[in-house]
């Protein structure tokens, strides 16, 4: 019959704790820490593999987004290539696949140019109001829509509509000039020689001195000396 001893007893397998156990005591961690790790191992392990998922799902988002972005823009560019007959179809396949994109966006942008150009001003104006209702105040494309969509309503002699857009465009920065030439044609297309006269007396109050508009003020007193002699 055999009998083990101290120097005789086989020894067991090494598990995979002592293995982590080993490790800890190479890196001379706190006894504190040590403890803290052995005692909450298996959340810790659960921390760092969803770490590592979150890591490796991110990377693949990323890279997903990018060839779409590239995919998109390909498509946009095809699209404007097309003849003026055929584009609004093309520009629609765009917006059907990539509406959510940065391309899928100028493709609706697009199509109400198209629309413009088409003198479809109605449909024109509808698109560009649309657009306009998603994009916040501080985007830089708000002003270029919101100009656009002022003159589809203009071009669709819907006056008092068109006026209203102009006279929230003049108070943006950088588009006060446009707006107030714009809203004098609006008058002078209504026949109101007056108002459209008050209008730009209005702009000129407006710039005081301001040397960058000098050229403008000059350019504004031909056309009130051009309103008055009609008169």
């Amino acid at each position: 019959m055999s009998h083990e001893s101290a120097y005789t007893k086989k020894l067991t397998p090494e598990t995979k704790m002592d293995k982590v156990e080993g490790v800890l005591e190479h890196l001379n961690l706190p006894p504190k820490a040590i403890t803290f790790i052995r005692k909450h191992n298996k959340l810790i392990i659960s921390v760092i593999l969803l770490f590592f998922i979150t890591s490796v799902c991110w990377s693949f988002y990323n890279s997903y987004r990018n060839r779409i972005r590239e995919e998109s823009s390909s498509a946009l560019s095809q699209a404007m290539q097309v003849d003026i007959k055929n584009r609004s179809e093309a520009l629609k396949k765009v917006i059907e696949k990539y509406g959510s994109t940065s391309s899928g966006q100028w493709a609706k942008i697009e199509l109400a140019h198209l629309a413009m150009k088409n003198g479809d001003f109605k449909d024109a104006a509808e698109r560009y109001a649309l657009l306009l209702s998603s994009q916040a105040k501080d985007n830089p494309s708000y002003p270029l829509l919101l100009f656009a969509l002022a003159q589809a309503l203009e071009s669709a002699k819907k006056y008092d509509e068109a006026s209203e857009k102009y006279n929230i465009l003049k108070d943006i920065p950088g588009y006060g000039y446009i707006a107030y030439i714009s809203l004098a044609r609006v008058e002078e297309d209504r026949g109101n020689i007056d108002k459209a006269i008050t209008v730009y007396n209005n702009f000129i109050l407006s710039a005081g001195d301001d040397p960058s508009f000098s050229q403008a003020r000059d350019e504004i007193k031909a056309r009130i000396a051009r309103l008055s002699a009609q008169k």
